[in-house]
């Protein structure tokens, strides 16, 4: 017995020895056939220990020699150290299959191009075809670049160190590259958007594949220049956000690569700091801006979420008016909000949202907006707001209006309009008292340093003749509606076609269009029309669409 487990050990012993050494042989053999393929690959040095189960590489670099001499830098992609411990030699001999405990990569770094170089073609392919499986992959100080194939500009830079246990990867000419994993962690991540002038630093983020979930701590967004700075940098009128996200999560959360790329999950939140801030000073670039549902089904690839919550978030706007020396905004702190039946692979049913914040700290603030996600119906949209003080709008309002609102308390405005992407009807409400407002004079130059001027006329006429003081239940139903309707500018958010909304009714209220003489009934028959042939052009390129 004793001699017979001697042979065995002694066996085992000399074919551990002779596959290590196939190791060795398969590598450069390789290397070989990459070099056949336009392939340059090179290292240091290269150690195969049978003893301790381990292969290690030393200053491994894989390049192909570009077509043009553009870039600096061409295509590599590169590591310091490569470490593989516990190789499975049974997978090996019988399967072919690479299968080990341990991988370790030591600062690897990927750079490619748009239209990359580094492609196998479908014979090279077919002699570097193979399965890899670890039980546990680290990368540490991982860095890969992306850039355009023309100048070779930076577009995507990332840095990350990260994990995983479970890997499975099968490289098949005649089938999709496929891959698996148990669980995926990265941590201390940074992800550079250049042509954006955003960076983003991720503390943590993981996706357990087993339990189907998804997790991201602590998302700082950073502009790469100042508020004004990165308007001009940009050249045109823009958003510039800037924020903290501590969490993201996903529960039954998948994504797909099969047929087409698919992402969907059944229940995901967020909770976000963001700080967005727009200089109306600069030039304003005509963009077609879609609404959600449009914007939704227009993604390249599936999008399905039964359910995203807003958890106790905040979102201050900011803005510098054209014609104003100061900037104004406003904010909504405790926001919470549910979009409901996210998915841009159905044409029926309908997308939700509930929401609620506090206005200004003080203010609540409800909306319950209904998206069709049928584009030819029309989204309907319901929302008040109660028990504000209406001086807190100043900041906003002064700036871009010379109006100040001295006093005045609303008890509640409540509106609800219907809407497309052509125009808005409805109707609001309003409620409020002990409101007196202030107008300013245009801005002198030869007495800016003074400060506003009171226009005493145009305060006088406001608060007697234009404004009720209050507008409560004794007054009657007609006198506290106004009527919401507005022709949308294509080019402008979702948000300024809900808020010009919101004004169009408080204009309505008061006549306000009629006392500045601002509309005539031709010009406001010449809008109806207008938006009606829009509408007509809309449904007319959605028929199109459907048939072709």
């Amino acid at each position: 017995v004793i001699l017979l487990i001697s042979i065995s050990a002694a066996g085992f012993l000399w074919m551990r020895s002779y596959v290590f050494s196939r190791i060795g042989l398969a590598i450069n053999e390789k290397i070989q056939s990459l070099k056949l393929s336009g392939f340059n690959v090179s290292y240091d040095s290269l150690a195969v220990d049978w003893r301790n189960n381990v292969v290690e590489i030393h200053g491994l670099l894989l390049d192909k020699d570009p077509y043009d001499t553009t870039c600096v830098y061409p295509e590599f992609i590169s590591a310091k150290k490569l470490r593989v411990e516990g190789i499975r030699l049974f997978p090996l001999i019988f399967r072919r299959i690479l299968d080990f405990e341990n991988l370790y990569l030591h600062a690897p770094r990927m750079m490619m191009r748009r239209n990359s170089l580094l492609t196998l073609d479908s014979a090279a392919k077919r002699d570097n075809e193979f399965t890899l499986k670890s039980d546990f992959v680290s990368i540490q100080g991982a860095n890969f670049e992306y850039t355009d194939s023309l100048h070779c500009g930076l577009i995507t830079s990332v840095r990350s160190n990260l994990q995983l246990v479970g890997l499975e990867l099968e490289f098949r000419i005649d089938r999709p590259f496929a891959y698996a994993a148990q669980r995926l962690s990265m941590d201390s991540s940074l992800v550079r958007l250049p042509r954006a002038f955003y960076t983003f630093e991720i503390q943590h983020a993981s996706m357990d594949f087993q339990k189907d979930q998804l997790t991201l701590d602590s998302i700082d967004v950073i502009p790469d220049f100042g508020k004004v700075e990165f308007g001009r940098q940009r050249g045109y009128e823009t958003d510039r956000f800037e924020g903290v996200i501590p969490f993201i999560r996903a529960s039954d959360f998948t994504f797909s690569f099969a047929d087409s790329t698919r992402v969907a999950a059944a229940v995901a939140e967020v909770q976000f700091y963001v700080k967005i801030f727009r200089d109306k000073r600069l030039p304003f670039k005509k963009v077609p801006k879609p609404l959600p549902i449009d914007a939704l089904q227009g993604l390249p690839f599936g999008l399905v979420i039964d359910s995203l919550k807003i958890t106790k978030s905040f979102v201050q706007y900011e803005e510098f008016p054209e014609a104003s020396a100061d900037p104004g905004g406003i904010f909504f702190d405790d926001l919470y909000a549910v979009i409901t039946n996210i998915n841009n692979r159905k044409t029926s049913g309908e997308a939700q949202l509930s929401a609620r914040a506090s206005l200004m700290g003080e203010g609540k603030i409800a909306l319950a907006v209904t998206f069709p996600l049928n584009r030819s119906t029309r989204s309907s949209l319901k929302g008040s707001l109660k028990d504000f003080p209406l001086e807190k709008i100043n900041a906003m309002l002064t700036p871009s209006t010379n109006i100040k609102v001295e006093s005045g308390q609303m008890d509640e405005l409540s509106f609800g309009f219907r809407f497309n992407s052509t125009r808005s009807d409805g109707e609001i409400e309003l409620n409020y008292r002990d409101l007196k407002l202030i107008s300013y004079k245009e801005e002198d130059k030869e007495k800016k340093d003074e400060g506003p001027q009171k226009d005493n006329l145009k305060t006088f006429m406001m608060n007697t003749f234009v404004f009720r003081k209050n507008m409560g239940e004794d007054v009657p139903e007609e006198k506290r509606t106004g009527k919401v309707t507005y022709v949308r500018d294509e080019n402008r958010s979702i948000f300024n076609f809900w808020v010009k909304s919101l004004l169009s009714g408080l204009k309505s209220a008061y006549n306000l269009d009629k006392t500045a003489g601002k509309k005539s009934e031709r010009e406001a028959k010449k809008e109806e029309r207008l938006a009606r042939k829009l509408e007509r052009k809309q449904k007319k390129a959605e028929k199109k669409k459907e048939r072709g």
